[in-house]
């Protein structure tokens, strides 16, 4: 069975808006052939996760900081599934190549 891609959705307390995120980032990995493992959580928390992807909005990117070896993205809204999309993408289609996935 293929690995797990680990994505940690991030808002403000990690209760609203990234629970939100959460179902629209499942439906769009599992698109790409992908199956997720995805959990939500507050900016603070946000780095002691170990993560393939996290995604946050771009107001609280700042906060979440960069992580070495793990993609931040951002978006401007974690409701617009279409810029979901266009930003996870690339990181999707990077994990499936490090991974020999097809």
């Amino acid at each position: 069975m293929a690995k797990r891609i680990k994505i940690i959705t991030v808002c403000g307390c990690g209760l609203g808006s990234s629970l939100l995120a959460k179902d629209l980032i499942e439906k769009i990995v599992k698109e790409f052939g992908l199956r997720p493992y995805i959990e939500a959580s507050d900016a603070g928390s946000a780095k002691g996760y170990e993560s393939d992807i996290i995604v946050t909005t771009t107001i609280l990117k700042p906060r979440v900081g960069e992580i070495e070896g793990t993609p931040v993205i951002a978006v401007d809204s974690f409701i617009d599934e279409d810029e979901l999309r266009k930003v996870l993408k690339p990181c999707l289609e990077e994990f499936k190549k490090e991974h020999n996935i097809e």
